[in-house]
């Protein structure tokens, strides 16, 4: 008897995506799981069905290869031999089973029907023989929230919508997520029982990821803030003062009477706040001094006119001293 069309089975079209595909199977399987209909052979053997689309259509090299070869597979063996059709009932197909198969038994029978499923992608009942049913627990759920640095330096309040699991029905649910000060890229932030909620037991929990944006002129490092200043060459030999940006608002900085590139100039607690600690870090104002590409005649003749004078600048002397002590031990 001829296989039916993995896409059929699970009522979705050969475009869907990841998400729809999961979804269909999802509801298939609350409808279908043995568990929900005991003893009822016609509904375990539409289970294992869908089951095995899914195993196939959920990983992504699976799914290319039915494409193409459908059923037959490039071997010309069946497609899914040794996967979920040939399994008893509760597994998840033979060892090494992909883990967005088994991500899903986790998903849909530990939150819908009670179940418990092992990274090794075995189901269990939730049922113990002759025993009561093992408490439930939701999913727990992870979601991705952009910060930007200064949001990340001051704290915030986000809201944050996405969907769950509530009994056995999608739920919308919208949220308030306080961002506290000084969070980093990949922090996660808990918030507890706003996960996926089963009919009976515990709710999971809310992962929330800091993606934390770059700045157009800001780096990080730790705690600290850098600042890259581009100077002038004559406000670096005569001196200067600069306006620049904080992750507080607006400061002004004295450029020194021949500041060179390179020479930085720490502003005390102007960095991140220290999450967990006391204190602040700093910023960190790194002077580039900036030559320009073309001067008019003027601009040559005092350049002229300085270069005459021939003193060795600080950077230069220094290099020169030790050129010469190189060189000496060559002889």
């Amino acid at each position: 008897m001829a296989k039916k069309d993995f896409y059929q089975l699970l009522g979705v079209a050969r475009t869907a995506t990841q998400d729809e595909i999961k979804k269909s199977y999802r509801k298939l399987a609350m409808q279908y799981h043995p568990d929900k209909n005991p003893g009822d052979k016609k509904a375990e053997d539409k289970f294992k069905e869908f089951s095995e689309a899914y195993e196939t259509l959920s990983d992504e090299k699976k799914r290319q290869t039915y494409d193409q070869f459908g059923h037959a597979g490039p071997g010309g063996n069946p497609f899914g031999a040794g996967g979920f059709g040939g399994a008893g009932r509760g597994s998840a197909g033979g060892a090494g089973g992909q883990d967005n198969f088994q991500d899903i038994f986790g998903d849909v029978f530990g939150d819908i029907f009670g179940g418990q499923a092992g990274r090794g992608g075995t189901y269990t009942s939730g049922r113990q023989r002759g025993g009561p049913r093992a408490p439930v627990r939701g999913s727990d759920l992870r979601y991705t929230l952009s910060v930007s640095f200064e949001e990340a330096g001051t704290g915030c309040e986000k809201m944050v919508s996405f969907m769950r699991q509530v009994g056995p029905k999608d739920e919308s649910a919208k949220l308030s997520v306080t961002v506290p000060a000084g969070v980093k890229e990949g922090q996660r932030l808990k918030l507890s029982g706003e996960g996926d909620k089963p009919a009976s037991g515990t709710a999971g929990d809310l992962y929330v990821i800091i993606d934390l944006q770059d700045h157009i002129l800001f780096k990080r490092e730790e705690f600290d803030v850098i600042l890259d200043l581009p100077v002038s060459y004559t406000d670096a030999i005569l001196g200067a003062t600069a306006e620049i940006p904080t992750l507080f608002g607006k400061v002004e900085i004295k450029i020194p009477t021949g500041t060179h590139s390179g020479q930085a100039f720490r502003l005390k607690g102007k960095g991140f706040p220290k999450l967990g600690a006391t204190g602040s870090g700093d910023m960190l104002v790194r002077v580039v001094v900036d030559t320009p590409d073309k001067v008019n005649s003027r601009q040559k003749e005092i350049l002229e006119e300085l270069q005459r004078y021939n003193e060795a600048t600080p950077l230069v002397k220094n290099y020169q001293d030790k050129l010469q002590t190189v060189l000496r031990g060559r002889k």
